[in-house]
This record gives C-alpha cells, sequence and structure tokens, in this order.
C-alpha cells in the first residue's frame, strides 16, 4: 500500500488532505451580517448558515460577497434581510474591527488557573466581550457613548446569554440553590463578577481621544 502511494503522488496528496481534514474540527462562528464584517470573514468558497427574520434557516456555498449582500449559485440575500449569519469553519475568523489587540474575555494567569466558573465563561460570554472591546475602542467616536453605556451593555448581553429562569416560585428558588458550571445562578454571578471587574478597572481602557471609527453596529 505505501509503495503505492509512493509511485502515485495524487493519491498520497489525496490521502494526506483526507487525514488533515479529519484532524482539523469544524465549528460555526458568528458574524455580523454589515458589509464591512462580511467582506473581511467570509470568502467565496466558504460554507455559512444564515437566518433570516422570517426564522427561514439556509446553508450555502458563498460565490460573492458585495455592499449589500451574500451571493450563492442560486440566490443572493441581503444582510438586511438577516437576523443571524454564521461561519463553517476551523478558526474565528478576523474582524475590521479588531485592530493590533484581541478581542474577547481576558484574565489575568492567576484567576484562570484559581477560579473553573470564571475560565469557563470566557468563552460563553466571548460575543458580550466582543461588544464591550468594540464599544471600548469605537463607541465614542461612532456612536458618541460614554463608558457608563459600554459597561452596562456589557451586563445585559452576558445576562441575556445565561440559562433562563423558571416562572414558578418553587423553581425560582431551586435555581437559586444550583451551583452546578452552567446553571442560571453560576452563569448571573460571573457575570456580575465580570461587571465588576471592568467598572473597576476598566477606566483607562475605555477611549475618547483616542477612539477610532468602525460600524461595529450598522451606520450610525
Amino acid at each position: 500500500m505505501i509503495r503505492r502511494f509512493l509511485k502515485n503522488p495524487r493519491d498520497f496528496l489525496s490521502l494526506l488532505t483526507m487525514l488533515v481534514a479529519a484532524c482539523s474540527t469544524t465549528e460555526t462562528f458568528p458574524v455580523r451580517p454589515l458589509p464591512n464584517f462580511a467582506k473581511v470573514a467570509i470568502q467565496p468558497g466558504d460554507t455559512v448558515i444564515v437566518t433570516t427574520h422570517g426564522h427561514e434557516d439556509i446553508e450555502f456555498i458563498v460565490t460573492e460577497v458585495t455592499e449589500t449582500s451574500l451571493h450563492s449559485a442560486d440566490r443572493e440575500i441581503g444582510f438586511i434581510e438577516i437576523a443571524e449569519l454564521h461561519k463553517v469553519g476551523s478558526e474565528r475568523p478576523p474582524s475590521p474591527c479588531g485592530g493590533g489587540e484581541p478581542l474577547g474575555c481576558s484574565l489575568p494567569l492567576l484567576v484562570s488557573l484559581a477560579s473553573k466558573e470564571h475560565n469557563h465563561y470566557k468563552e460563553k460570554f466571548y460575543g458580550a466581550c466582543e461588544q464591550h472591546d468594540y464599544c471600548y475602542r469605537h463607541g465614542a467616536r461612532t456612536y458618541a457613548l460614554d463608558r457608563y453605556y459600554c459597561d452596562q451593555e456589557f451586563l445585559h448581553n452576558m445576562q441575556q446569554s445565561c440559562p433562563r429562569g423558571s416562572s414558578s416560585t418553587f423553581g425560582s428558588v431551586i435555581e437559586a440553590m444550583n451551583d452546578s458550571l452552567d446553571s442560571r445562578n453560576v452563569c448571573m454571578q460571573v457575570a456580575s463578577d465580570f461587571h465588576m471587574v471592568v467598572r473597576d478597572f476598566g477606566e483607562k481602557k475605555f477611549q475618547t481621544r483616542g477612539s477610532s471609527y468602525c460600524e461595529y453596529n450598522g451606520p450610525p
């Protein structure tokens, strides 16, 4: 078998490609349905999953990205129609508002090692942390936002990603006693901790004069 592959380089390359594909992990990553984000994150040949405002889920291979829409071989979907956009891939796509510093929740090493709860929620809260980074870097110049607004939006977005609470009084009491890693109780507590940290230590990170323009929420 090995000798045959050595004699036929094409077969060997095909086997190598299959092995690499098998070892790589494929995930879906959110992309903001805005032209500047899509043109940076999505290239022709990429697979995307679109959820429209009419609750239609569509998966297709992109053939072109324009200022107003995504194109497949047989369809055009305008960004105005898209409620959620995800790219299928093995790594998080780039952002036009990223700048030189990475986006997301950053924790001191000792906190990451000492607290499994806080380390666990770094990824779960990624979207909220990304939005908070955008708000700190570009919010003042692009949308005339202040630091308090950015921090309150951060807390709200984290809380929105936590499991929903029970509608009954008994259920709410049970939830308040639940200390499992993915419980609403723990999620809400970690969200409060993250918010407290940015309120206490984030003042120097908020950009005012140094704020740059980037439409991370669409046109102002």
